[in-house]
């Protein structure tokens, strides 16, 4: 795509973003790779609709670090908060406590809950 084109394509993207026309938007700018426009539609995405999982592929394809960040930092605190001691409820039958030992974990998964219990100043 030559320049002139592509930057044609982007004022149209930026038109489109600001009527609404998400869509089309969306398609420009994928379509020219601009990288300011992909954020704003990760920042839409985020921060109006509330859908950070669509707007991580927006921040992703731009190469928004800092916000891509942000996505996964919010996803292992909502993970640790879903997985919390309080979830975890033994059936009234069960009478033998859980040995670690039964369980394997992967060590990705282990080293990020380790990190986790770091940061929160509990120590495993």
């Amino acid at each position: 795509m030559d320049p002139k084109e592509r930057m044609e394509l982007i004022r149209e993207g930026n038109q489109a973003f600001n009527e609404g026309d998400i869509r089309k938007a969306r398609e420009c700018f994928l379509k020219t790779e601009y990288k300011d426009g992909l954020i704003r539609l990760g920042d839409y995405f985020m921060f109006e609709k509330k859908l950070p999982i669509l707007a991580y592929g927006y921040y992703k394809k731009a190469g928004y670090q800092k916000r891509i960040d942000e996505i996964f930092q919010r996803m292992l605190w909502a993970l640790s908060e879903w997985i919390g001691q309080d979830k975890f409820k033994l059936p009234q039958t069960q009478t033998k406590a859980l040995d670690p030992e039964d369980f394997t974990v992967h060590p990705l998964l282990k080293q990020t809950a380790l990190d986790i219990l770091k940061k929160q100043g509990i120590s495993p």
